[in-house]
């Protein structure tokens, strides 16, 4: 059995690396953030904020992402140099061993090896899986840690040994790789600590250093989270933001239903008990699972599923078997079905449903139960009817890997060339230019119409770190809750509608701007296409 899941892992490695540096077609604003503040802490101890060696956090743009992932590529980019394939690197692998402990996981929960190679070889070809660990995204980490922190506790229940210890260190770096994890990975806790405190407690010297460990990671964790800066995120993506606060004002205001109906329907827990319970029922959804995928171009290819719809039946019927003997499950299955259960829940407490990335927790127990469902329903089918149980696998594998290759297909040759928009493509192209031609110039001007001009900058120029942070000439402020570049060294970054009237009277300016969007007059140089065809950006000369 071991061959194969050598084959799994092998495959899993291969359609995570390969291409890596250009698929998806470029680098998006929080990966370059990740990749430069990786980059300036490696140069010169500080964040480009000038934050020595931030830990909770790091400020980026205002949202103030989790830094573990910043952290642990900072050795790829110092091998590597500062690029796409080094910066994306650590997601490829740990998306790819994330693999291994989902085989270790079912293996310890479920006892059998068919479940866990089967759960394994689905999330080796997995959209779910596979896009996401090919970017910089904080997910990937937390999952990792996630997963590999309760297969080492849940190992620590009949095994001796340090698992128990090396499961808290795990789980709380977890909580230092995405906002979510800070909320799930306690819950977690709590939920398997209820579970097993029979063992626990026989055993409490046994994980007396866990809880230590726990409290050391978690703890400093709890006025940060109720902070500024730790609700910065939350603020932006919240069920009750400034646009449900209108909605309601608005539907008291011109309701006509007689009082007090109004004020009882158009209230704030009302609306947000709807939009959460429809938010969290979306994402056990079959349509959005197996067949429409997450509404960002990001993190799901648009309409394609995040699974494959022949996984979909043996979801539910592991799904409802584990639910409807809770009571006869031992408590492993029990925490699987906890953790299913509880992992959609920070991804429903925000505005915007079906968020790939906001549930990604829901991946670990999603193809535990998988796996499980297959070989329950085999095994009835292998019984009942006297069906061949290497049959049944081998048809349904063949059509995973059928139903792969249209994915991967789409993945490698069709994604790239759609939706090379969605990914800031051409951003490093237009740095090429400005490198090779900034000199002939005493002012570069970069439009801000695709988002965080200057950090794709810093990134692709390698720009020096402590001459960044030490620039006379930079001028940066908070407005709306996000903090804007406007300026540094001779580069000015402007709003892509001012562009014109701001232009009026330059001279010795390179611009670099969206199509057409240029005082007359000037002179293109050149011109910069997404993969589709369509025009990007004009670069152009104002002598």
């Amino acid at each position: 059995m071991k061959i194969y899941l050598c084959i799994i892992l092998i495959i899993a490695f291969f359609v995570r690396f390969i291409n890596l540096e250009s698929v998806p077609p470029g680098l998006g604003w929080d990966e370059v953030s990740h990749g430069y503040n990786a980059y300036s802490i490696l140069k010169t101890g500080h964040d480009e904020w000038g934050q020595f060696l931030p830990i909770a956090n790091f400020r980026a743009y205002g949202d103030y992402p989790l830094p573990l992932y910043m952290y642990i590529m900072m050795p790829f980019i110092s091998l590597f140099g500062l690029n796409e394939f080094a910066i994306r690197f650590p997601s490829a692998l740990l998306g790819s061993l994330t693999i291994l402990i989902i085989y270790l996981l079912s293996k310890e929960i479920f006892k059998n090896e068919k479940t866990a190679l089967l759960s394994a070889f689905l999330l080796a070809l997995s959209p779910w899986g596979i896009l996401p660990s090919r970017q910089v995204i904080q997910s990937t980490p937390a999952i990792f840690f996630l997963s590999l922190g309760f297969w080492l506790l849940i190992k620590s229940i009949s095994s001796r040994g340090l698992y128990s210890v090396l499961g808290a260190i795990s789980l709380g770096l977890s909580a230092y790789a995405y906002h979510n994890t800070r909320i799930l990975a306690p819950l977690l806790l709590i939920f398997f600590a209820f579970l097993f405190k029979d063992k626990i407690f026989i055993n409490v010297k046994k994980y007396v250093l866990s809880f230590l460990i726990i409290c050391i990671f978690f703890i400093p964790l709890i006025p940060i989270i109720f902070s500024s800066e730790g609700s910065a995120r939350a603020n932006w993506v919240s069920i009750i933001d400034q646009g449900a606060i209108n909605y309601l004002n608005e539907s008291r205001t011109f309701s006509t239903l007689p009082d007090p109906l109004p004020r009882l329907i158009f209230n704030r827990p009302v609306y947000f008990i709807s939009k959460f319970s429809l938010n969290y029922l979306g994402y056990f959804n079959p349509l959005y699972l197996g067949f429409e995928g997450g509404t960002h171009y990001q993190f799901s290819i648009p309409h394609f599923g995040i699974v494959y719809p022949v996984e979909l039946p043996f979801f539910y019927i592991g799904l409802i078997i584990l639910i409807f003997n809770v009571i006869k499950l031992d408590n492993n299955k029990r925490f699987i079905l906890g953790w299913l259960i509880l992992a959609p829940l920070p991804a429903a407490v925000t505005r915007d449903p079906y968020q790939v990335i906001r549930a990604f927790a829901m991946i670990t127990p999603y193809y535990l139960i998988v796996g499980y469902g297959l070989v329950v329903v085999f095994d009835y089918l292998k019984d009942k009817f006297k069906i061949s149980q290497k049959l049944l696998i081998s048809i349904f594998l063949l059509s995973i890997i059928v139903l792969s290759l249209f994915y991967l297909q789409n993945l490698y040759f069709i994604y790239p060339k759609k939706y090379s928009f969605a990914w800031q493509y051409g951003y490093k192209e237009a740095v090429q230019y400005i490198q090779d031609n900034s000199s002939k110039y005493s002012r570069v001007v970069i439009t801000k119409r695709y988002g965080e001009p200057h950090e794709f900058l810093l990134f692709y120029s390698k720009y020096d770190p402590k001459s960044y942070q030490t620039d006379p000439n930079l001028i940066r402020y908070e407005k709306s809750q996000w903090f804007w570049v406007d300026r540094f060294n001779k580069f000015e970054f402007i709003n892509d509608w001012e562009i014109k009237e701001k232009m009026i009277g330059a001279t010795n300016t390179l611009l670099v701007t969206s199509p057409g969007n240029y005082p007359l007059g000037s002179r293109i140089v050149k011109s910069i296409y997404f993969l589709n065809g369509d025009k990007a950006f004009d670069i152009v000369a104002i002598d």
